[in-house]
């Protein structure tokens, strides 16, 4: 068993690590119905090389106008911001140019190659975030991110607990992306 194997399939993981490169958060963008981040999408004609296509689905013309002004306020903040489009039943798709200075990482990243991102790119994740523990304490922990890029003692003890393997020093503490499913925006099989 590998640490792919144990993952949630269900976020990508371009959701997880490239939507700093192009100056977003998650957290920032779900409020416009923002669902997950690809690298390409096999139904749309244009393909982007090194892109991040973002799919948000509005529920209805409210939410629908406010993601409209959320991209033009997009189109205003950067000039990574290539293109949109719409998919039947509220589904809307914007395509981002990764940022040329981050080129790097976006080629560590399409190799699963976590921990070789540069300082300059990982600080741009949060270093801890605040979670609710069962009590409803609040407390902070280091991020997720923040782990596998140090590839922390702590990550590998859990992954080594639920695989049952000793993993060596090289390993990384995520998977490599599934470029040729997971990470391809396919609208007919949502």
């Amino acid at each position: 068993m590998s640490i792919k194997d144990t993952q949630d399939t269900r976020k990508t993981c371009s959701t997880i690590f490239l939507l700093p490169g192009i100056g977003l958060r998650r957290k920032d963008i779900l409020q416009y119905g923002f669902l997950s981040a690809y690298i390409d999408d096999l139904n749309h004609p244009a393909h982007y090389g090194d892109a991040v296509y973002l799919l948000f689905r509005a529920e209805d013309k409210v939410s629908m106008n406010r993601l409209q002004e959320f991209l033009t306020s997009e189109r205003n903040r950067t000039d990574l911001l290539v293109e949109d489009y719409d998919y039947e039943g509220g589904y809307v798709v914007a395509v981002y140019r990764f940022d040329p200075e981050f080129k790097e990482e976006y080629k560590n990243f399409l190799k699963g190659k976590y921990s070789k991102f540069r300082k300059k790119y990982t600080d741009l994740f949060p270093r801890e975030v605040e979670i609710v523990d069962e009590k409803g304490d609040r407390k902070l922990q280091f991020s997720l991110q923040y782990h596998i890029f140090n590839r922390t003692d702590a990550i590998r003890k859990f992954w080594e607990d639920k695989t049952g393997e000793k993993l060596d020093g090289d390993t990384e503490m995520w998977s490599s992306p599934y470029l040729n499913t997971k990470e391809i925006l396919d609208i007919n099989n949502l």
